[in-house]
């Protein structure tokens, strides 16, 4: 049996961890890799079409991983720079060289190009259409993934056959919403580039990362202050609960357990909230982060000549319509997620209830095939054991950051801590600078819980980490960029963050006194800990 964790590479095939490894980051499971990958495969070549960039007939996903976007290696998603390139060098406004710069700071010499105008005319006819038409496909995509979700935890399935429907049903809204959300965060990634530089034009670069703040509106904002009335007792758990229950730690992994499984997580929030004043609360912040924006708007036109405002103005209302769409769609596939993973379990149980597996949650060793298949046999259990000791090995080993071919393993092993007075680097992507104890958190439902005025130093974030934010002082993140979750959030409350660190988690230390320079990208240890 193939293993559904590990494809094989042609020799000549270029694949990097880092875009992939923010939005699936460590070592999926068989369920939760087969639930994204083909997917989000067909949600990203439907995008292209949108954008006019691909026919339609391009969309049939290929066996072959070497033409695929995305693959799986030792349980880590990986992107396909070389199929990237190309639709990258169809792209107007953008190229091959031009996306690797952006991922990678630098570009590989002697490369092929694929550069083709031929597809422009088309491009011209369907992107100011599809862009017109994202606010309102996805605030309907958003509206039937809550009510879908309400539903499916109000009047969860009851036996095999329903909750396997069920999942199904989940899978396809999945999909259809990726397909908008990736347009969302293709054109986020656009507006921020074209903001840079507008400001590094104006001789003002780097102030982009306060133009990017203060928009209002965002899907985690409205959590922290329904979390945080929640913590003043102004509104029960049970009901933050019914709202926001879809959320919990990892959960891009479709076998972790949700809020609404595992309140315990939340609970700590609200007990950390409390002992925080009002003036710290996500009103204060948002307001702040308003008058912040209001400021860098004023300083960007004044430092443009007058024939050149215009054209910004149209840029940063762009920002402020475009930019919080990317949570929008996120938001919504969460809740199709969890809708499966309540589906998922009531399969599990049935299974093992029959005796096909041995254990409730083997059901996530399956694929998402195996899952629909109410003919599974006995002999599964020997594949999901052999599944789960590969998976237990791929959790030992690490993958480089970008490779060619076939990917070599490397040991995890512990890192030297960062000695006294030494400096870690990475993107500045939050403005200021903050000073505090470094709270390394590589499980955040595991240790003791971040306290105000402490550093965050994480792998990655995704929205329920959110919640930290407001007591973090500042953020250290080892993977992501400019339009990440963990970026936008921490502009949005102004929180100082340095992001691509690449080796926070594994140098820094819990107890470090650490002063985060989120203009600069730097992340200064100015005394170890004990």
């Amino acid at each position: 049996m193939t293993d559904p964790l590990h494809d094989r590479s042609g020799p000549g095939t270029f694949w990097t961890t880092v875009n992939a490894a923010e939005a699936l980051p460590g070592v999926s499971t068989p369920l939760n890799w087969s639930w994204f990958g083909d997917a989000v495969e067909r949600a990203f070549r439907w995008t292209f079409v949108d954008m006019g960039v691909l026919h339609p007939a391009a969309t049939v996903v290929s066996a072959s991983v070497d033409d695929r976007l995305w693959g799986v290696f030792y349980g880590r998603a990986a992107a396909n720079l070389d199929t990237f390139r190309r639709l990258a060098d169809l792209t107007p406004g953008t190229s091959g060289d031009a996306l690797e710069q952006q991922i990678f700071g630098t570009v590989r010499e002697n490369l092929p190009r694929h550069a083709s105008k031929r597809r422009y005319p088309v491009v011209a006819a369907r992107m100011p259409r599809s862009a017109l038409a994202l606010p309102k496909v996805l605030a309907v995509h958003r509206r039937a993934a809550e009510a879908f979700w309400r539903a499916s935890v109000l009047e969860p399935p009851t036996d095999a056959a329903a909750a396997r429907g069920c999942f199904a049903d989940a899978a396809a809204r999945f999909e259809a919403v990726m397909r908008p959300h990736t347009l969302a965060a293709m054109l986020a990634q656009a507006i921020y580039e074209q903001a840079s530089k507008l400001t590094a034009a104006a001789g003002v670069p780097g102030l982009e990362n306060r133009l990017m703040t203060g928009f209002g509106g965002f899907e985690e904002t409205r959590l922290m202050r329904e979390l945080w009335a929640t913590s003043r007792e102004r509104r029960s758990l049970d009901d933050f609960l019914a709202a926001h229950g879809y959320h919990g730690p990892t959960e891009g992994e479709i076998s972790s357990r949700s809020w609404r499984e595992d309140r315990a997580p939340v609970a700590q929030l609200i007990e950390t909230y409390r002992s925080m004043g009002e003036g710290s609360g996500p009103v204060a912040v948002e307001e702040a982060r308003v008058a912040e924006r209001g400021t860098a708007t004023a300083e960007l036109l004044a430092a443009l000549p007058a024939a050149k405002r215009p054209a910004a103005r149209l840029l940063l209302g762009a920002a402020r319509r475009y930019i919080p769409l990317r949570e929008v769609g996120k938001t919504a596939f969460l809740q199709t997620l969890d809708t499966a993973r309540a589906a998922a379990r009531v399969v599990g149980q049935d299974l093992a209830r029959r005796g096909v597996v041995g254990d409730p949650d083997d059901v996530f060793y399956l694929t998402v095939a195996e899952l629909a298949d109410p003919t599974l046999s006995d002999g599964i259990k020997e594949a999901v054991t052999l599944r789960r000791e590969r998976r237990d090995e791929y959790l030992t080993v690490k993958l480089p950051d970008s490779w060619t071919g076939q990917p070599e393993a490397i040991p995890i092993t512990t890192s030297e801590a960062a000695a006294e007075g030494s400096e870690i680097t990475g993107l500045a992507v939050s403005p200021g600078v903050a000073e505090g104890r470094a709270r390394v958190v590589v499980d955040p439902v595991a240790g003791d819980p971040l306290q105000p005025g402490e550093i965050l130093v994480c792998e990655t974030t995704d929205p329920s980490w959110t919640s930290l934010f407001l007591v973090a002082a500042g953020l250290v993140i080892d993977i992501g960029g400019a339009l990440s979750h963990g970026a936008i959030l921490a502009r949005e409350l102004g929180v100082p963050c340095v992001i691509n660190s690449r080796i926070g988690t594994q140098v820094l230390r819990t107890g470090d006194l650490l002063r985060v320079d989120g203009d600069a990208g730097r992340v200064a240890v100015l005394r170890s800990a004990p």
